[in-house]
């Protein structure tokens, strides 16, 4: 089949559960489906945020509250964990999955359960032990550790709660890994410039679980957190000004001090072996595994080209189509509003989406979706029905899966 000829298998809508409490379920599932899309990415847990609604009739601005759920948990897959999902209040008398799983076939989509992780400012304040620690032993409040075996318990349990209860083709991980120190949130402070390199050493983790993994490993875990703080204690106190003959960059911080690569292996192995075990805890299930690269475990890969022109869609979508094994499928993402400056980037007009579509299909995608219903305005939601005119083949829009 020609570069001209490839069809998506799937196009996706991210959307929250305030959407559908604010518009009403069927409203929101009928534009979906008005608009050619198969299928919707519907979060299940979720962190903070400060909302613009353009379109919502019954807020405009809205502060979500942090870590919650927005399905309704069962007890027993959390027995082994103290850490709990807690329903979000938006949720508490209504199971918006429910809801959603019950229409789905009237309206011709499928599901798929958009998962946060380690990202939960709630749980991470309730159970500091089980959060990221920098150098300096203080914990991120807002990243859970993914070396924890009780925040894998969690994780695990909430993908098999998910996939247990509800009519899902996928799950979606959001950050599974480990989260650094620069959050967006909490009126966070810099007021001590820092540079690339330092900025990165206090985003390296040493939480007692990271360390007992490293000692395992035959790191001396205590000895490279010791070599980190001194080389930041050192700028810290000379700050505006840079002390001579300290490393400037990671290359020259690795040269004197390579067990950090080391390090960091065992701390990647605790994300991909995190990855896998979610995978063989959902195979029975036959609900699939999605998230962002490099995990070779995920049955799609996610490419996030927010911002991106339909060149650099190409470019992007390639390099992941290369990246990634024969079995693996792409989805490519497009952010239908402003960017961080405020401005329309990448996508500005339907033109535009049009292209980045037909860029990510002619260049290897799979799938594609559009972040989000929550916070796109109206004008910019109108634009997904002529972009994926004709480029959109579901070869599995009728098989959703038995439950």
């Amino acid at each position: 089949m020609s570069d001209q000829e490839r069809k998506l298998e799937d196009a996706a809508l991210c959307l929250f559960a305030w959407d559908l409490h604010d518009e009403g379920i069927d409203p929101v599932l009928q534009f979906a489906a008005d608009a050619g899309l198969t299928s919707l990415f519907l979060v299940g847990v979720y962190h903070a945020g400060w909302f613009l609604l353009p379109h919502s009739p019954k807020r405009k601005c809205h502060l979500t509250e942090d870590g919650v759920a927005y399905f309704h948990p069962t007890s027993a897959p959390y027995d082994a964990t103290p850490l709990r999902p807690k329903v979000a209040h938006i949720a508490e008398e209504t199971d918006w999955f429910a809801e959603v799983g019950r229409r789905l076939d009237s309206f011709g989509l499928l599901l798929t359960a958009w998962t946060v992780c380690t990202h939960n400012t709630r749980l991470g304040l309730e159970h500091p032990e089980h959060t990221i620690r920098n150098a300096f032993g203080d914990s991120y409040p807002h990243a859970l550790c993914p070396a924890s075996p009780a925040v894998r318990r969690y994780i695990r349990s909430l993908c098999a709660d998910l996939a247990s209860q509800y009519p899902l083709q996928s799950i979606f991980l959001e950050a599974p890994d480990y989260r650094g120190r620069r959050h967006g949130h909490h009126h966070e402070r810099d007021l001590a410039p820092l540079g690339p390199l330092e900025n990165d050493l206090l985003d390296v983790s040493f939480s007692s679980h990271d360390q007992a993994r490293a000692t395992l490993a035959g790191i001396d875990a205590e000895a490279l957190q010791q070599a980190i703080r001194d080389h930041l204690e050192a700028c810290l106190a000379d700050a505006p000004r840079r002390p001579a003959g300290l490393p400037e960059t990671m290359d020259q911080f690795l040269s004197t001090h390579p067990e950090l690569t080391d390090y960091q292996t065992v701390l990647d192995e605790q994300v991909a072996s995190l990855i896998a075990e979610i995978k063989g805890d959902l195979r029975e299930s036959g609900v699939v595994l999605e998230g962002v690269e490099p995990s070779h475990v995920y049955d799609t890969i996610l490419v996030g080209a927010y911002g991106k022109g339909p060149d650099e869609v190409a470019h992007m979508t390639r390099q992941a189509h290369e990246r990634s094994q024969s079995r693996q499928r792409i989805r490519v993402g497009f952010r239908l509003g402003a960017g961080p400056t405020g401005k329309l980037e990448g996508i500005a007009n339907l033109e535009q989406a049009r292209a980045c579509v037909q860029a990510a299909t002619d260049h290897g995608a799979d799938a594609v979706f559009f972040y989000n219903y929550s916070e796109s305005p109206r004008t910019c939601l109108s634009w997904i029905e002529p972009a994926i005119a004709g480029i959109v083949t579901p070869t599995a829009q009728k098989e959703s899966p038995e439950r």
